[in-house]
């Protein structure tokens, strides 16, 4: 096996052992809070909890259609809206997409981290920043009702050539 074919083994092992334990975390949040995790849900959550960029509701329609035939985009629109409501995937507003929480079950705000050339987005919690925005603003005479943080611009990989 050479450098490479190693390398790559080792990654994709890594990649699954994460979805395992974020499929795992996910049955274990459902059973707690006595929510049902539907076959539909738990495929829509699967198919959004490998990928590491934000997937838009018509790929999870496209991806769905080999396991499911075809399934009508309400049905599907109806477990991303389950999964957004109980805190398993964030919407990630100026994509229109979804991403796996990384903090599943524990109340956090979050700030999201996305690549322009790739697309790999990072979710990093910070409580401190979104309460830091949420007081500037009344000093302005501004409401907050919903706060979202998105930074775009470029992963090391790409910033380095390496994508």
């Amino acid at each position: 096996m050479t450098r490479s074919s190693r390398l790559h083994s080792a990654v994709a092992g890594d990649q699954a052992a994460r979805l395992a334990h974020k499929l795992a975390r996910a049955d274990a949040l459902a059973a707690e809070r006595g929510l049902a995790l539907t076959t539909l849900r738990r495929q829509v959550y699967t198919l959004i909890a490998e990928s590491e960029r934000p997937v838009g509701a018509y790929d999870l329609l496209a991806a769905l259609e080999p396991q499911r035939g075809r399934v009508p985009p309400t049905t599907v629109y109806r477990a991303i809206e389950f999964l957004v409501e109980h805190g398993f995937v964030h919407r990630i507003e100026s994509k229109n997409a979804f991403f796996a929480c990384c903090q599943m079950g524990e109340p956090h705000q979050s700030q999201f981290l996305m690549c322009d050339a790739c697309g790999e987005t990072v979710e990093i919690p910070g409580d401190r920043l979104a309460a830091q925005l949420s007081r500037s603003a009344p000093a302005q005479g501004f409401e907050v009702h919903h706060q979202v943080v998105e930074l775009s611009g470029l992963c090391a990989a790409c910033k380095h050539g390496h994508a």
